[in-house]
């Protein structure tokens, strides 16, 4: 028999489907040929925690953190199915590895094989894309899946390098915390730290920026053939300019207003320029990202999301692609997915004036890396939700674009001289508006719409009809947004001045991958270290903080980028994994020790722990508020403390009030809770254990109400009932029956007349 083990689901029902589905069962669908196809959940197998290798690593102070032998353990929820996967390989004759192609894929179903032993024959299937075509020829290439052990170790070693950094740093961070009072989690990780240094450090750019007034002067001109707008060139000896050669003084601007107003001149040079654009490429999952953040502020892990489903749902090719190109080979399918777009609501027309026989730029086989570009596959979308279908209809318009003639335009420059003043105009012709017929290029922001100049040839007379000053102000930096995060990352090389370095980042493509880049931005959100502001991402004064505390190379994206060319090297044979995890563990104490004994600002206010004098965390569970302290370490009995909220503030247990009893201590306040759910106030003495209710700070015995049975009896279980009489707070005398059918029952009435109300339940004992 032979065993397909997918990644997930979705794969393994395309597998199966182009097999030739014979049958489902549990866990597995048997297919034609003595074949069986069966799945992981992802991560099906996952790395062990630090408790795992060792009972005294749960405690956070246990820094560092570096096992010495790595381990894994099953997913809790998958278990069942990991169960399966090793029942099958017991009657295998030989396995395909269908995980995701890419290292991570490679890393999931490789390691689910070490976990059982299986060291018989393998075979590599490699799918980028769920459609039957893809399919079919995906499993006539299969190839031995030895292989692809580089890639499975690349994998390995990204997980590793994550997990000493993560686990590391977030520990050591999240105890400066709260060693300040800050109640939650700080983590840290090697593409987080890079992102958030990027955000803090544009808005401190952007807090010290001050803005510079300006004038920019623009004049209309009429000539025989219409007319223009133009903006006034400074010249060198121009009066009022400042060191940027702005114009800024006002007196200065109005003379020469003054000087061209209703004067005649002549067009001095002028440039006609024949130009032409191709159609952007097809996507890949960051310029995707960008793209729907800004035309649709969808954040990058929505985009995400959409795009994985529409690939599950076989409409569209693989999702997590860092590649912009297609394969020459797909070209030929090129008139099916064209026609299946067609019949596709708002995209009817693009798809029918498109050429399927047009060859644009984007098919270049030698390009494709391990995945091409997401493009559709011509099967047909049938219920999608409204995320879904913008990015299925911003890929499709992508793709069609393809198949248009480029946008041709002419470029239009000149520049008038009046009373001795230069005056530049520019325009733009189109000739053949070509694939912005679909639409324009999503990626780039609206442009404001140029003006196409009238008829003019250089000497032509002009006029200045009119001038008019427009008051502008220099510009900070713009915000990030989660599209262009997602494209710094990906071209992390713009935003470093070494020349080597820019180097290294560009050949790597950014910091982390298509797959991580969202869920790097998620992690920040969730940390608070950055936080939405309409359509920007911006810093927190927590994320600011923690910018200033982490070490600079894990903040430095050179850093983090090396790392990423080693695992790149990794995967193809060139460096070792346990050369590079070795390193980055021998790093580990240098970057603790770089924390030393920053402080973290909380604003809060802060109440120190009875037992150790560090901050208390104010918490909150269903609703009920409390303290507590959990360094152990520091606490005399080694137990964290809880303390019950008191309006506010930490429950002072410490009274001046001296044990009416034994005298030998102070009483000591505590909180409890009635069975209404009711709170109410003791003291208890730490001496003699005696307790006393508290009324109105004045300690008042609790007095033992002993009960006596009735004659009367549970009518649930038969059981003879107790009675006990009381007076309440008021000052109301009560009497209640209890049920002494213990522990089955626990019932409890009020009573009336001496005898049982069995209407008026007082509830549980």
């Amino acid at each position: 028999m032979e065993v397909y083990i997918a990644e997930k689901p979705s794969l393994a029902r395309a597998i199966a489907e182009g097999l030739g589905v014979r049958g489902k069962e549990d866990g597995y669908i048997v297919c034609n040929g003595d074949r069986v196809v069966t799945w992981c959940f992802g991560h099906i197998l996952q790395d062990c925690m630090p408790e795992d290798y060792d009972p005294a690593w749960k405690d956070w102070h246990s820094l560092p953190i570096i096992p010495q032998g790595w381990q894994l353990k099953p997913d809790e929820s998958a278990k069942k199915q990991l169960m399966t996967i090793g029942a099958l390989l017991q009657k295998a004759d030989a396995v395909v590895h269908a995980g995701d192609p890419d290292r991570e894929g490679q890393a999931i179903v490789d390691e689910v094989l070490e976990h059982f032993g299986w060291h018989g024959q393998t075979r590599r299937l490699w799918l980028a894309s769920l459609d039957a075509l893809s399919v079919q020829k995906a499993l006539g290439g299969m190839k031995d899946n030895g292989g692809y052990a580089h890639l499975r170790d690349a994998a390995i070693a990204r997980r590793r390098a994550d997990w000493l950094i993560g686990i590391n740093m977030t520990r050591a961070l999240t105890n400066l915390g709260r060693d300040c009072g800050h109640a939650g989690k700080l983590s840290a990780g090697r593409v987080q730290s890079a992102v958030l240094n990027l955000v803090v450090a544009r808005d401190r750019e952007r807090a010290a920026f001050k803005p510079q007034d300006y004038i920019v002067l623009q004049a209309s001109f009429s000539v025989d053939g219409g007319a223009f707008l133009a903006r006034f060139r400074p010249g060198d000896t121009q009066s009022g300019l400042d060191a940027e050669g702005r114009l800024v003084d006002m007196a200065a601007a109005e003379a020469v207003m003054a000087s061209v107003r209703g004067q005649n001149g002549r067009v001095i040079t002028l440039a006609k320029t024949p130009k032409q654009q191709s159609a952007p490429l097809p996507f890949n999952l960051s310029a995707l990202q960008k793209a729907a953040s800004a035309a649709l502020n969808m954040t990058a892990k929505d985009v995400l999301q959409a795009a994985q489903s529409l690939y599950e749902k076989k409409l569209t090719t693989y999702p997590r692609t860092d590649c912009r190109y297609l394969p020459v080979e797909q070209l030929g399918d090129a008139a099916r997915i064209l026609g299946a777009l067609a019949s596709v609501s708002g995209l009817e027309y693009a798809a029918k004036g498109a050429d399927a026989a047009r060859k644009s730029g984007a098919w270049d086989t030698g390009k494709v890396t391990a995945h091409h570009a997401i493009i559709p596959t011509g099967e047909m979308p049938n219920i999608l939700t409204e995320k879904e279908r913008a990015i299925y209809l911003m890929i499709a318009r992508a793709y069609i674009m393809q198949f248009y003639g480029p946008l041709r335009y002419e470029t239009q420059k000149l520049t008038a001289e009046v009373a001795k003043t230069l005056w530049d105009a520019s325009g733009r012709l189109t000739l053949d508006p070509g694939w912005t017929v679909v639409g324009r290029d999503e990626e780039e922001d609206e442009k404001e719409e140029e003006q196409a100049l009238p008829a003019v040839s250089q000497g032509d007379a002009v006029t200045c009809a009119e001038v008019e000053p427009l008051k502008k102000k220099t510009s900070p930096p713009a915000r990030w947004t989660e599209g262009t995060l997602i494209e710094a990352m990906a071209n992390i090389h713009r935003f470093v001045l070494d020349a080597q370095a820019k180097t290294v980042l560009k050949e790597n493509e950014g910091i982390g991958t298509e797959a991580t880049r969202a869920d790097a931005l998620e992690k920040l959100k969730e940390a608070g270290y950055i936080k939405a502001d309409g359509k920007a991402l911006v810093s927190t004064r927590l994320g600011g903080q923690v910018a200033d505390i982490l070490p600079a190379s894990l903040k430095d994206p050179v850093t983090t980028a090396q790392w990423e060319r080693r695992l790149t090297d990794i995967a193809a044979g060139k460096d070792g994994l346990d050369e590079f995890v070795d390193a980055l563990a021998a790093e580990v104490p240098k970057l603790l020790a770089s924390l030393g004994d920053a402080k973290i600002q909380v604003d809060s206010k802060l109440f120190p722990c009875p037992a150790c004098g560090k901050p208390l965390f104010r918490r909150t569970k269903e609703r009920e508020v409390y303290w507590e302290c959990r360094r152990n370490d520091l606490h005399p009995d080694g137990k964290t403390v809880f303390l019950p909220d008191d309006r506010g503030r930490p429950l002072d247990r410490n009274t001046d009030i001296d044990c009416p009893d034994c005298g030998k201590a102070k009483l000591q306040r505590f909180k409890g809770r009635r069975a209404d759910g009711s709170n109410y106030d003791f003291f208890k003495c730490p001496a003699c254990a005696a307790t006393f209710s508290n009324q109105n700070g004045t300690p008042v015995r609790r007095e033992k109400r002993e009960r006596t049975l009735s004659e009367h009896v549970c009518p649930d279980c038969g059981k003879p009932l107790a009675v006990r009489d009381g007076v309440s707070k008021s000052g109301r005398a009560w009497t209640r029956f209890d049920c002494t059918g213990f522990p089955a029952c626990k019932k409890s009435w009020w009573g009336k007349d001496g005898a049982p109300d069995f209407t008026s339940p007082a509830g549980k004992k």
